[in-house]
């Protein structure tokens, strides 16, 4: 199966990563009803094309068909969920909700379904993330999912932020959504 072949190419740091992310997803579909197998799928293969290099990102992209803008011009790396996502689309594994959820899990996106929402959150933080408001974030995605999303939404422009980096429009776009709510 293509999820197998493809997190054993995976650096056991990375590997270790999609674990704890779909050991996340499972205690975040227990709580908000989710289906657990989509949930554990979305978790393990949303990082399969995060080691590729830049270059061969762009590449696969293109063999791939997708299309992209200027932000994953400039960050090839955003394009590794896209294609992921097309990956399991082209082997027939997972459900469109799980490669909407593995597609925008960089950049969320609006309209995402409690599937992708959770996947953003849970990518953003399971334990092996290191930074001061995580266990908050982590324990607000339990009690209320579309909070710990927003609230996950709002760390990650901060980090851009500090980091003089531009989100993406879909980030932007997915806050506006929260911000409607």
């Amino acid at each position: 199966m293509i999820v197998e072949e493809r997190l054993g190419m995976l650096t056991p740091h990375r590997r270790g990563h999609s674990e704890r992310v779909a050991e996340v997803m499972r205690s975040l579909a227990e709580r908000h009803h989710l289906e657990p197998q989509d949930a554990h799928l979305a978790g393990l293969a949303h990082d399969l094309a995060r080691e590729l290099p830049r270059p061969d990102l762009l590449a696969e992209a293109a063999r791939l068909g997708l299309a992209w803008g200027l932000e994953e011009e400039e960050e090839p790396v955003l394009l590794h969920g896209p294609i992921a996502a097309k990956w399991l689309e082209a082997a027939g594994v997972g459900t469109p909700s799980i490669w909407s959820a593995i597609r925008y899990h960089t950049t969320a996106a609006p309209g995402l379904d409690p599937l992708g929402r959770a996947l953003f959150v849970a990518d953003g933080v399971e334990p092996g993330r290191r930074y001061e408001t995580r266990a908050m974030l982590y324990d607000l995605a339990h009690q209320d999912l579309d909070a710990g999303y927003c609230a996950v939404i709002e760390q990650t422009l901060t980090y851009l932020q500090e980091k003089g980096l531009a989100p993406h429009p879909d980030m932007m776009e997915a806050l506006r959504e929260c911000h409607s709510r």
